[in-house]
């Protein structure tokens, strides 16, 4: 026996190593493999925006030097006959025929600015604030001419206005028809309010979808999980002029929502924030797509440790064998035991539970019945039957409880004698009922617990999801709210907030 028992152990500790090498590598590989893919694809973000941001950089200059030549052209199409103009109608009529309806809407602006008092006799896409000095004139046109006029000085020039729509067309080209494998793609916001709040920015361009475009912004909009993606957004930009953030976003073609890596950064000039993103699903099949080339290499480890499970399990028959009858009792107790408490879920599964029916809540307004229950006189139940008692009867109340519920109900063993119930669409009115029929089939069974036949009563609280929840926490803080005031009602009873 005694060379059994060290065979046994020996066994043990090396399957102990074998397992814990592996789990570590593995482990220690996912971790890694995860962090360098999203390092990656942060990087790749904020290169592909830094390129696009340089890339329509280059086509504003090379619109501005093109804007530059027509207006050269234009001033020496203009000069001549300006200077023989010696009337404000001579000058309406020069205009009249050097800039003709062929010329864009918007494109041209000019002013003839005459007398002391510098009026403004003629203009074309001025601006009502014009303070008529010519260095103002740079922050209405992107390239301008002054030419001499007996009348007055008459300036124009291809307005900063004509320019910005050229630089929406460009860029927006490019955001439609750019490509990225999974759903990657550029968008761009103009901030309207550096300070946030309501209408903060405007998406001005966006290909998911493009008919969100123009909608107004705020930095109070919440997503999928009651984070405020623009509100951090801005933060980053005002401090930085860059930001990496994370949050939950509609996948395109699809109702669901999915979290997002996303790069922004601020393109000063015009207010734009260029982003781009790429959702962490996309990026983790990156990483399952490289685990599976590692499969040969993991099974050179499978391998060796099935054989040494068949060791160990041999030794382990022989084991129980040995033992079979000494331990028969105990086991047929302890079995007896897992059975009925293996029927409540732990808090950890709860927890989940919770939180993802909440998010289920707030996508599609989906609301379940939330039931607090705990035992009455718990303490005094432990007190005059010992804890090996209470441990009993907190095991049974889940199979009572199972036994007159749906399959598709949750119990969750919350802490010490406290239990959670989860029940799918069930409405107010029949959280009544049903906690009518709990608390009769609890009160009305003995519980037999060796030679002692123990009474017990439970009390109830019943709530539901609020739309002005912000986690399920304060759902479950109402349910037992609800089970407070049952029990300081007269215990054995149910409250429904």
């Amino acid at each position: 026996m005694i060379k059994k028992n060290y065979l046994l152990f020996l066994s043990f500790i090396i399957l102990n190593v074998f397992f814990a090498l592996y789990i570590f590598q593995e482990k220690n590989y996912i971790d890694q493999a995860r962090e360098v893919a999203v390092q990656f694809k942060a990087n790749f973000l904020k290169d592909s925006v830094t390129n696009f941001i340089n890339e329509f950089e280059r086509s504003k200059d090379d619109s501005t030097e093109m804007f530059d030549l027509a207006v050269s052209e234009r001033q020496n199409s203009l000069t001549e006959p300006m200077g023989r103009a010696w009337s404000v109608q001579a000058v309406q009529a020069v205009l009249d025929r050097e800039f003709t309806s062929q010329d864009q809407r918007g494109m041209w602006g000019y002013a003839l600015v005459t007398g002391l008092d510098e009026q403004i006799a003629l203009s074309q896409n001025m601006p009502e604030n014009w303070d008529r000095t010519s260095r103002s004139l740079d922050s209405i046109f992107c390239s301008w001419r002054e030419v001499e006029n007996p009348v007055g000085r008459f300036y124009f020039g291809i307005t900063q206005a004509h320019l910005y729509n050229t630089m929406i067309s460009i860029v927006s080209s490019k955001v439609y028809n750019s490509h990225f494998v999974e759903e990657t793609y550029y968008w761009i916001n103009e901030i309207k309010n550096y300070k946030g709040g309501k209408n903060y920015a405007v998406r001005l361009i966006h290909p998911n979808p493009r008919s969100s475009e123009g909608m107004m912004l705020s930095t109070d909009m919440q997503d999928a999980i009651g984070d405020r993606p623009y509100e951090r957004e801005l933060e980053g930009i005002n401090k930085d002029g860059e930001v990496l953030s994370s949050y939950y976003f509609k996948k395109k073609d699809s109702d669901n929502f999915a979290r997002k890596i996303t790069y922004s950064k601020l393109y000063k000039p015009y207010n734009w924030v260029v982003s781009m993103g790429s959702y962490y699903d996309d990026i983790y099949d990156y990483v399952d797509t490289v685990g599976k080339i590692r499969g040969k290499a993991i099974s050179r480890i499978a391998i060796p440790l099935m054989a040494l499970l068949d060791i160990v399990f041999a030794v382990l028959l022989i084991q129980m064998v040995c033992s079979e009858r000494k331990n028969r009792n105990n086991k047929k107790d302890k079995a007896d035991q897992d059975a009925a408490s293996r029927d409540a879920k732990p808090k950890e599964f709860g927890q989940k539970k919770l939180a993802k029916d909440f998010s289920e809540f707030k996508q599609m307004e989906k609301k379940p019945a939330i039931m607090a229950m705990d035992i009455d006189d718990f303490k005094s139940l432990n007190d005059s039957y010992g804890r090996d008692a209470g441990d009993f009867v907190l095991a049974q109340m889940a199979s009572i409880f199972y036994e007159h519920s749906r399959s598709s109900d949750v119990l969750i063993r919350w802490e010490g004698d406290k239990f959670i119930g989860i029940f799918g669409g069930m409405q107010k009115s029949d959280c009544w009922r049903y906690a009518q029929k709990l608390l009769d089939a609890i009160s009305s069974k003995k519980i037999q617990y060796k030679d002692k036949s123990i009474p017990v009563t439970v009390s109830l609280g019943f709530s539901f999801f609020d739309e002005e929840d912000k986690s399920y926490e304060q759902a479950l803080e109402r349910a037992e709210k609800a089970l407070k005031e049952a029990k300081e009602a007269g215990k054995a009873r149910a409250r429904v907030e």
